[in-house]
């Protein structure tokens, strides 16, 4: 009774949390103030904002622009993919004022009817703009005018009209008497993410301008420290459940699908209602394994999922998977001491027990998904440096990460619910207990030699190819169990060959010239050249993505020829050389793409810390003074 109300109680505030954003994001984006510059040209509206009033000689102020795009309409991104199109721009004519720094939004990559063949890199309805302005040291009282200027083209899905600049000049007040500067516009500026952090470095504060209004907004471009600023701690753990629910779409939960198909699958669970229970305790167990983890890499600065470069770690779990697969074979019964069967209220509840120490050790399993989002959270909570804060945290997101899980184990279990037929239902049972052999095979993939682990896995497919075959002893009555029998047979032989042929679609034809970090090539390379560094571990799924579907496109093995591309392994994280590259670039996880501009700094705002398609990849690396041509 007290777990069901604490459950009605939590829904019932995560739905008012939920209510109040909305009605939060709504008051917001209701802002009616006056922008201080604007202009119409159809299909492109402008509107500037400024953030001071009046400001003394040698100060900084703000401008947030926006761009209202008409719907069936789009112009191109300040960084468009393509050379002859022509980017949208803010220009700063000549004045006492200096242009400090500019953050464009990234574009939308989409295809047209007019470019079927290629994405094109454009900004649509309402996109946001940052510029940070500093009036000269010596500029002579008075109202000054601040010439500012939008160039873009605007084009539909069939034709593109001529490229167009729009004036949005407004005057500024320089008092060298009066410091006291009047703030404006402050629930736009507060609204959209632009701060005033003037003090920072150019290149590492993110004026993300393509934030837009509110707490969804809030969730996409997610910054930790500034979410919780601007929304409190109960919005922010709501915001860490549906982000935790956004976790389940990143390659590395791949791997406990099938463990949770399987485990589930090869269960006796009875009614509907128990099977739900014990998928909730196994939900819980990943959420509880996966804070324990994020805590622990957060305090202590070390890798997030840097226990499965654990040798004894992955023969664990591999271990543990293989055991749950021979009790799905009926090889013998799992049976807990009499003593914990006692403790656990009774021997019909050792699945709960079973259940939490698979969710305990699948949390393990799950802490490689990294995403933006996770990396803002761990630089949050080190630098609060409180477990019990870093460990609720964690746990909601976990809590939304495992959610999935939960429902695919109760429906798991509708193989119990096949019609009584004893030979379909073990046959099934064997079968879910397939997927945990070759679970226990993908947590040893680093610790077997590659040449030896292909093999394993080719042997594996058509041994179980031939057993569920034509092996297997459950009496076949039925052409339909015949039929399932000879067909799943040729889906394990037929993987079996996938697996043997040659990869050339990745080894063939050009790829990038890496090299191995080494702080000697960097210097030999000297200022002038733009970096690229790539850490990356053996473990990492999404690094293992970005290699073969982003790092191979020609587009990007052909810029790549204008970067000095390192590659540092961080697999063995314990080494003192891989200790010395984390603390010295700040990495919170893998995969982690750092881009050095040919200046020798840093664009933090242009860091991968996720997988990221090659469009992408390819935009950013334009970005930092990559041509393509």
């Amino acid at each position: 009774m007290i777990v069901n109300n604490f459950f009605k109680s939590l829904k019932l505030y995560m739905l008012a949390g939920i209510a109040f954003a909305l009605f939060f994001n709504n008051a917001v984006g209701q802002d009616a103030a006056e922008p201080d510059a604007q202009s119409s040209l159809d299909p492109v509206a402008v509107k500037a904002y400024s953030s001071k009033i009046n400001i003394a000689g040698g100060e900084k102020f703000e401008v947030a622009i926006n761009l209202s795009i008409d719907e069936e309409w789009h112009i191109n991104s300040n960084a468009p993919l393509q050379d002859y199109l022509i980017p949208t721009e803010i220009q700063l004519g000549e004045s006492p004022f200096s242009l400090e720094r500019i953050e464009y939004p990234d574009g939308e990559l989409l295809s047209f009817a007019f470019s079927p063949d290629e994405k094109l890199s454009v900004y649509g309805g309402d996109v946001w703009i940052a510029l940070l302005i500093k009036a000269e040291e010596g500029v002579l009282e008075g109202e000054v005018v601040v010439p500012l200027s939008v160039r873009s083209q605007a084009c539909n899905d069939r034709y593109c009209l001529a490229p167009e600049t729009q004036d949005i000049s407004f005057t500024m007040t320089i008092d060298h008497t009066d410091q006291t500067a009047v703030l404006r516009h402050p629930s736009i500026f507060n609204a959209h993410g632009i701060s005033g952090s003037e003090t920072a470095e150019s290149g590492t504060v993110r004026l993300e301008g393509e934030r837009a209004t509110g707490f969804w907004a809030g969730l996409k471009y997610f910054d930790a420290e500034e979410f919780v600023g601007s929304y409190g701690y109960i919005l922010a753990y709501i915001a860490m459940y549906i982000l935790g629910l956004g976790l389940t779409l990143t390659p590395c939960v791949y791997p406990i699908i099938p463990i949770t198909i399987g485990y589930f699958g090869s269960q006796s669970q009875g009614n509907w209602g128990r099977q739900f229970a014990v998928a909730v305790i196994y939900g819980i167990g990943i959420a509880i394994s996966y804070a324990t983890v994020g805590t622990i890499a957060a305090l202590s600065g070390s890798l997030m999922g840097a226990a499965l470069q654990n040798v004894l770690v992955l023969i664990g779990l591999a271990a543990l998977c293989t055991a749950m697969g021979l009790n799905a074979f009926g090889m013998y019964e799992l049976r807990l001491p009499g003593w914990l069967v006692g403790l656990a209220g009774g021997g019909a509840r050792k699945g709960y027990v079973g259940a939490a120490i698979m969710g305990l050790t699948m949390g393990i399993a799950s802490a490689p998904c990294l995403a933006a989002f996770i990396i803002s959270l761990l630089a949050f909570i080190g630098q609060k440096g409180d477990p019990i804060l870093g460990f609720s945290m964690f746990l909601v997101l976990g809590l939304g990460l495992a959610t999935p899980f939960i429902f695919l184990g109760t429906f798991s279990g509708m193989v119990n619910r096949i019609p009584r037929s004893g030979a379909w239902m073990v046959y099934a049972k064997k079968l879910m207990g397939s997927l945990l052999f070759a679970a226990a095979l993908y947590f040893l993939h680093t610790v077997i030699p590659y040449r030896y682990f292909s093999s394993l896995v080719l042997i594996g497919l058509v041994a179980a190819g031939l057993y569920f075959g034509f092996f297997e002893n459950s009496p076949a009555r039925s052409i339909i169990f015949r039929a399932v029998r000879l067909t799943i047979a040729a889906i394990f032989i037929g993987i079996a060959f996938w697996w043997g042929m040659p990869e050339s679609d990745v080894s063939s034809g050009p790829k990038i010239d890496w090299k191995p970090y080494s702080e000697e090539l960097i210097k030999e390379r000297g200022v002038g050249v733009p970096i690229v560094i790539d850490f990356y571990a053996d473990w990492c799924i999404p690094c293992k993505e970005l290699d073969r579907f982003s790092f191979s496109d020609p587009r990007v093995v052909e810029i790549s020829r204008e970067f000095l591309m390192l590659k540092s392994d961080l697999t063995r994280e314990n080494s003192p050389e891989v200790k010395e590259l984390i603390s010295e670039f700040g990495i919170r996880g893998v995969p982690t793409i750092v881009l050095i501009g040919a200046d020798g700094k840093e664009r933090k705002d242009l860091r991968i810390v996720q997988f990221e398609d090659a469009d992408e990849v390819l935009s950013r690396l334009k970005k930092i003074g990559g041509t393509g041509s």
